[in-house]
Parts: C-alpha cells; structure tokens; sequence
C-alpha cells in the first residue's frame, strides 16, 4: 500500500486508505463518481469541456491530452476569477467568490480523473470534496460506493 501522504489525507483518511487499497480501475470508477456527483451540484454541467469530458470518463474512452489541457484552463479560469473578486474584499460578492471557487474545483476534479496517471485519481475526489466546503457528504458516499462496486465486480 501506498503510504505516500495525499491532500485527501486531510479531508477523509478512511476516503484516502480506501482509494490507496484500490486498483487503478477503482480509482477511476471513483474519481467518476465523484465528478458526477459535484459537477451538477455546483452548476457547471452545461460547459461543453465537461460534458465531454464526462461522457469520456462514463464511456471509457482513452486518453484525451487536448480535452484535458482544455478542462485544465476552464479551472484554471475559474480560479482567476474567485481570486479576483475575493481580492476586492467586497462582502458583497462572496456568494459569488463562493460559487466560483466551487465550480473550480469541481472542473479541477474533472481534469485529475482526466488523467492518464491512476495515482492522479485521489485528487479528483479531493478536489470533488473540496469544492462542496458546507456539505461534502454526497460525494464521499458516491465514491464509497464506488469502490464498493467495483471491489465486488
């Protein structure tokens, strides 16, 4: 097993320990799930980027280094512009800083699942987590599930 500390670690240990027992299909399966579960949560599923890039990830389709680089910016993107508006201090705004930075994240955890690095997976749950900061529930029983799933398969 992979005792190499991970951001998850942080977040959900057990998530973490499950996800480093896994096989690299699992983890696949897992950070899908967990993409499944933020991306219509946070509102950023009419994206054409990530409607493609979960239809890949559903499909099993191979290795797409375009379509990530190109998820890559959207996040990429979306960072730039919570950083912004939070760097203006305004209290005003921080409903929307809040939305942006879930939305990041969200297509951040698109891009890790994106990968064709299996140790990458972790990530794509830790960001999927990470960007429902008040409730991130729904996505740690998704990917349990998932790897329950898949462990029985």
């Amino acid at each position: 097993m992979d005792n190499t500390q991970w951001r998850l670690d942080s977040k959900s240990p057990p998530m973490a320990n499950g996800l480093r027992r896994a096989t690299p299909e699992q983890r696949r399966r897992a950070a899908l799930a967990a993409c499944e579960v933020v991306v219509p949560l946070v509102g950023i599923q009419a994206e054409d980027d990530v409607r493609t890039a979960l239809r890949d990830l559903r499909e099993g389709r191979p290795y797409d280094p375009v379509l990530r680089m190109r998820v890559t910016a959207l996040s990429e993107r979306l960072d730039d512009e919570y950083l912004r508006l939070d760097e203006e201090g305004d209290e005003a705004k921080k409903p929307d800083v809040l939305r942006l930075f879930a939305k990041a994240r969200a297509v951040s955890a698109l891009a890790f699942a994106l990968s064709d690095d299996p140790s990458q997976f972790h990530e794509a749950v830790y960001e999927a987590i990470s960007a429902l900061v008040d409730d991130p529930s729904k996505v740690a029983r998704a990917v349990e599930a998932a790897l329950r799933e898949s462990a029985q398969s």
